[in-house]
């Protein structure tokens, strides 16, 4: 009895020993923005005490470089939804996300360290050659003919005039309250960079509770234009004036479905919110595509560590990770049998729904022996476990929207296409140059959400719910239309944006530790998850970068890297 306990000692003090003097091996799964993003702050973490061994980005895919028309689109696969099309001309199209904000402070400021990057407007094909045939303003469709709002040739003042008179205090309404919201979430880059040790954050509902913005995300964006007082259907006094609508009903519902293919009820109110403050302008998009966002952070992830540490840090694998195991030694990847390396934290940065891994642990008895991976739940059964880093255990598994499957939209490039004026009943020269659907129009309009003219030679694109049949497309576009390329975002294994139901919920940044096992005496065995801020609101770029930044953040303690600290005003900080 007394060797085993001597030996059970030895155990605790080698595993203690590795977990102090071992340089740490970071996986990133995925290599999107949120990936590549991890890998840039978890460099800068590491600049001044250059102690990890190594991060490596595994994807199957180049996502930073553009899709050619010559490439066939995988269904099986989706890849990041940040994804540009080069066209035969030399012009970039956006396939996914269309568009930055100025409100994207921590892609601003990934923007800001490189030069090379160059910013453009809205749409824009990236080739430097103006089109003045090319339509203007946006309008909003009912369907058979009625248009809620039509903007087009108009100086933009009278735009904004018109939109005012049609929506008039409901807009002023809407409007207040999404300043105060963007305001509280301007505070979120400050929180993360700070050290204090109330901004190490568990959840992305921390980081919402911090910003005061907890209750919008978990209440649908029906419930809080309630709340604000906003009504689906015109006032008494409203339906004596001409040209009055109802901004939920129209542009509101519009902006939804063109950003989530989902409406009011369906989004959260944060989403909501942000979609609405997106469309009162201060939109751009990137040169060359947006995903060269993704390129430069791993640029400036490389120059860092070259910099800093005199040594390559971060390595790019074009391989795909199908089965995570974790044992004493840390997390084991594999691409099917093959094995991929051991890593001491793995960072999941693809939603669990795209990316078809297999988690699984060893048996504590028999290492043949592999079990599924307690996501998010008991590791230790003790009651009020609290983890190495003085953190609560999570006590519940994932929670259902985290393998809920995000929405389908498709994307369909045509060209050659002439639009059918006659069909949307308007001359062809008050056709606006992009159309958004009410939840009438997209009804009447075979599930389509938005259509946009790219070039006055003839391309547009096409958001909708399903693949569109030739005959839709010839009654839209005419016979000589042709389709230059499909992307299904969705399907069994993808989809565009999460399924919230009403609301943000998500799990925690931490799916699995095992140092919790063995008493938090080892660094090694940690899963964390990038997506569950997305999961919780607004799935795009910059909430990828939140994610990838609190997660990062939490590593950079785990491993050394930076502590947290103590401080009397917090706001002395920010």
């Amino acid at each position: 009895m007394e060797s085993s306990r001597s030996k059970f000692a030895c155990l605790w003090l080698s595993l203690l020993f590795l977990a102090v003097t071992k340089a740490q091996r970071i996986a990133v799964i995925g290599g999107g923005i949120s990936g590549a993003f991890a890998a840039k702050y978890l460099a800068d973490y590491n600049a001044d005490a250059c102690k990890l061994e190594g991060i490596t980005i595994f994807d199957p895919v180049a996502v930073a470089e553009t899709v050619t028309l010559d490439q066939n689109p995988d269904d099986d696969w989706q890849g990041s939804r940040i994804s540009s099309l080069r066209l035969n001309d030399g012009s970039i199209l956006e396939l996914g996300a269309s568009v930055l904000f100025k409100g994207f402070h921590l892609v601003v400021d990934m923007m800001r360290g490189d030069t090379d990057l160059k910013v453009g407007p809205p749409f824009d094909r990236g080739d430097d050659v103006e089109d003045p045939d090319l339509r203007k303003g946006m309008g909003v469709y009912n369907g058979d003919g009625e248009w809620s709002l039509l903007t087009t040739s108009a100086p933009g003042f009278l735009n904004k005039l018109s939109v005012l008179y049609r929506y008039n205090f409901d807009l002023l309404k809407l409007s207040r309250v999404s300043k105060q919201a963007q305001e509280a979430f301007a505070s979120i880059p400050a929180l993360l960079a700070s050290a204090h040790p109330d901004t190490f954050f568990e959840s992305p509902d921390a980081i919402w509770q911090a910003i005061g913005l907890l209750k919008g995300v978990h209440s649908s964006f029906d419930q809080l234009l309630d709340v604000i007082g906003l009504q689906s259907e015109l006032s008494w006094w409203r339906k004596f004036l001409p040209f009055q609508g109802s901004l939920r009903k129209e542009l509101l519902t519009a902006i939804n479905l063109v950003n989530y293919n989902q409406d009011n009820a369906g989004v959260n109110g944060i989403v909501g919110l942000g979609s609405f403050a997106a469309s009162s302008g201060g939109l751009f998009s990137i040169t060359g595509g947006n995903q060269q966002i993704i390129k430069s952070a791993v640029k400036q992830a490389t120059a860092k560590s070259n910099q800093q540490c005199q040594t390559p840090l971060v390595e790019e694998v074009s391989k795909r990770v199908t089965t995570v195991v974790g044992g004493l030694d840390g997390l084991a990847l594999y691409d099917g049998t093959n094995e991929l390396g051991i890593f001491d934290i793995v960072v999941l940065a693809a939603p669990l729904q795209h990316a078809r891994i297999e988690f699984l642990v060893q048996s504590n008895f028999d290492s043949a022996i592999l079990h599924p991976m307690p996501l998010g739940g008991l590791v230790n059964t003790e009651e009020q476990a609290i983890d190495h880093e003085g953190h609560r255990v999570m006590a519940q598994p994932v929670v259902e929207s985290a393998t809920r499957p995000y929405t389908q939209v498709v994307t369909t490039v045509v060209r050659n296409a002439t639009i059918n004026a006659e069909y949307f009943e308007l001359p062809e020269s008050s056709l606006p140059r992009s159309i958004v659907m009410t939840n009438a129009g997209k009804a009447a309009l075979h599930g389509i959400t938005a259509i946009t003219q790219i070039s006055s030679a003839g391309v547009y694109k096409i958001f909708s719910s399903d693949k569109l049949d030739a005959s839709v497309l010839v009654q839209l576009f005419g016979p000589g239309n042709m389709v230059e390329f499909v992307k299904l975002w969705g399907g069994p294994h993808g989809g565009a944006t999460p399924d919230y139901q009403g609301q943000g919920t998500a799990t925690n940044f931490l799916l699995y530790d095992a140092a919790v096992g063995l008493k938090g005496h080892t660094f090694s065995g940690a899963l964390y998850y990038t997506s569950a801020m997305e999961q919780s609101s607004l799935s795009c770029m910059e909430l990828c970068a939140v994610g990838a930044k609190a997660v990062a953040k939490l590593v950079a303690q785990r491993v050394g890297l930076i502590n947290s600290r103590e401080e009397e005003v917090l706001r002395d900080e920010l």
